[in-house]
């Protein structure tokens, strides 16, 4: 912590943080900004840095010359990472002395004077004197190899997940060519035009089907860049025909209750995965049968009043052991021990904070678990694809 006497004009004071022999002694509080590990900075009223110490300066490839009295935003976080201008009246930076409102360990980029970007986290305060609000400070350390790990886990649960549904297209479209193959034959046996015509209306049927099963296998895939409104009583039932066959065949009953006003602001694809996973989850916890139920009704966050859309899933499967419960959204915490990657719930809810909702679990062991998800109608989180 700075001195509380030192006031502004301290701080944008031309303080000189590296010091060589001959110069004037760098001033206290500045060695003790350099001693520190993660980088920090400071800016005034007009956003312009007051201090910087060295691991800042490391990290960003600037000399402290080049800062001290410049527009930080302007110098390091001018664009998105995707290249679109990033107006200075959005920096949360900004927000905490313009309005007070400290960050806390929030993932943002920063650019260095090369050009190139990197991930960090970041935390600010604002720097106060005699009660008002003088500037920010700025913590941040570099975590660009923390999210490329990241990427790349949620990139191998992906390719878990299209190895699953792999899985599941190809029982659900065998089903249907059988059938067609067996109605080919009985055409080419028919002893009337008549009944030639009924068995290739029945083969178009089972066809039909085929193509709709590939449909909904390259919606599950598709990309989105933007979030768009999105009808998830379809998306929920298109679902459910992936597994149509398979329920049956483990004597699972499928009880449905789908009903929402809204049609909220989702990137679908991602969406899908989140329903698809949680479908699957309970489709593996019932191997002797049970019931899965699926709830779908407009909700309105009790904390926040804001208008959305509440996704219940429940099955009377085998449940979660209560070691489990407290880590199930933690990667790497699976009770599939052979097909399972413990990735899938740590997805799951990824997905859901990127679109500003909340899922919650209740499980009891041999008896079931129930997931709930809560998603509100507009996401400014969502808004573009991350």
């Amino acid at each position: 912590m700075m001195p509380e006497d030192l006031n502004t004009t301290h701080l944008t004071a031309p303080a000189q943080p590296h010091v060589t022999k001959g110069d004037a002694p760098e001033q206290p509080w500045q060695a003790l900004l350099d001693s520190a590990g993660e980088g920090i900075w400071g800016v005034d009223l007009e956003g312009r840095c007051t201090f910087v110490n060295r691991a800042a300066l490391r990290m960003l490839g600037f000399d402290a010359q080049e800062l001290i009295g410049q527009n930080m935003h302007a110098m390091i976080h001018h664009h998105h990472a995707d290249g679109s201008v990033y107006p200075a009246e959005d920096c949360s930076v900004y927000n905490v002395f313009r309005r007070n409102r400290p960050v806390s360990n929030e993932v943002d980029h920063v650019f260095r004077k090369d050009g190139s970007y990197f991930w960090i986290e970041l935390s600010a305060q604002p720097i106060l004197h005699l009660d008002k609000v003088q500037g920010a400070v700025v913590t941040f350390r570099d975590v660009t190899q923390h999210r490329m790990a990241e990427q790349a886990l949620r990139r191998s649960e992906k390719l878990a997940a299209v190895g699953q549904l792999a899985s599941s297209i190809a029982h659900e479209i065998n089903n249907p060519l059988e059938a067609v193959l067996n109605l080919v034959y009985l055409v080419r046996g028919a002893d009337t035009l008549e009944d030639a015509r009924h068995y290739a209306n029945l083969a178009e049927i089972e066809l039909v089907r085929v193509a709709d099963i590939t449909m909904q296998t390259l919606r599950f895939h598709r990309q989105q860049t933007a979030a768009a409104p999105v009808n998830l009583e379809d998306t929920i039932t298109a679902i459910l025909r992936l597994y149509a066959s398979r329920f049956p065949a483990r004597r699972i009953k499928v009880e449905q209750y789908l009903r929402a006003s809204h049609e909220p602001y989702l990137l679908e694809g991602d969406i899908r995965q989140v329903l698809n996973n949680l479908i699957r989850n309970a489709y593996d916890a019932m191997p002797h049968g049970g019931t899965l139920t699926i709830r779908l009704h407009s909700a309105t966050c009790l904390k926040t009043s804001i208008p959305g859309v509440r996704i219940t899933i429940a099955d009377t499967g085998t449940g979660f052991l209560p070691a489990m419960r407290g880590h199930l959204f933690e990667p790497f915490h699976t009770t599939k021990e052979v097909t399972g990657t413990g990735l899938g719930l740590w997805i799951t809810k990824g997905i859901v904070d990127k679109h500003e909702g909340r899922i919650y679990m209740r499980s009891r062991e041999g008896q079931g678990t129930v997931f709930t998800i809560w998603l509100p109608v507009q996401s400014a989180a969502a808004a573009v694809a991350a």
